[in-house]
């Protein structure tokens, strides 16, 4: 991309499309948990995030924003943290770094536009500074994005192991009686699930 070719203003509320929200993903990194830490504004975003467990060898894990349909569009979803009616992201000054840089998006190798329909794009004055600054955010965005994919799998495995491992201590703290009880439960459910003999023959 040749240093003349990018200029990007964002529009905010004046936005036409807000493709920055409804875009397939929202890349969160463990750089943007680390931020919003600092800052305190962690436990409110907390609830907005989603971890994407892969189900085949071909996907990722990532952690991502929630993602919810909206009004107007309901065959469209958006970002959790996008206002439809104001037309705004709600946490706009603590965005994560996928959200800063977008358009703007670098893979290792080159800086790539990733969505031309952008309203902002061919805005503004380009600058060698403001340039160098859009490259500098997508440089990073890309190193804290590969370190989390990276990092996520093991840090989700020693998550759940501790699940249960605390689970398993638990039930070895519980009396024998109330062992049993839970047995029962558990055993009542499968004895629910399963199907009920009527006792007519299947045969002509």
């Amino acid at each position: 991309m040749g240093d003349k070719k990018y200029s990007f203003k964002c529009m905010e509320q004046n936005c036409e499309n807000r493709v920055c929200c409804t875009r397939e993903h929202v890349d969160v990194t463990l750089g943007d948990l680390s931020r919003w830490s600092a800052q305190g504004y962690l436990p409110h975003i907390l609830p907005g995030l989603t971890l994407i467990v892969p189900e085949s060898e071909d996907e990722e894990m990532r952690l991502e924003t929630s993602r919810r349909p909206l009004k107007d569009r309901e065959d469209t979803t958006a970002c959790v943290f996008y206002h439809e009616e104001a037309n705004a992201c709600t946490i706009r000054y603590s965005r994560p770094l996928s959200c800063r840089t977008f358009p703007l998006r670098y893979n290792g190798d080159k800086f790539y536009v990733v969505d031309r329909d952008c309203p902002g794009i061919g805005k503004g004055e380009v600058t060698k500074e403001s340039l160098k600054g859009a490259r500098e955010t997508a440089e990073q965005e890309y190193r804290e994005r590969l370190e989390t994919r990276a990092a996520l799998p093991a840090i989700y495995t020693v998550i759940v192991a501790q699940m249960v491992r605390r689970s398993a201590e638990a039930m070895q703290s519980l009396s024998d009686e109330d062992r049993k009880r839970i047995e029962e439960i558990l055993s009542r459910g499968q004895d629910d699930s399963a199907p009920a003999d009527t006792g007519q023959s299947t045969g002509a």
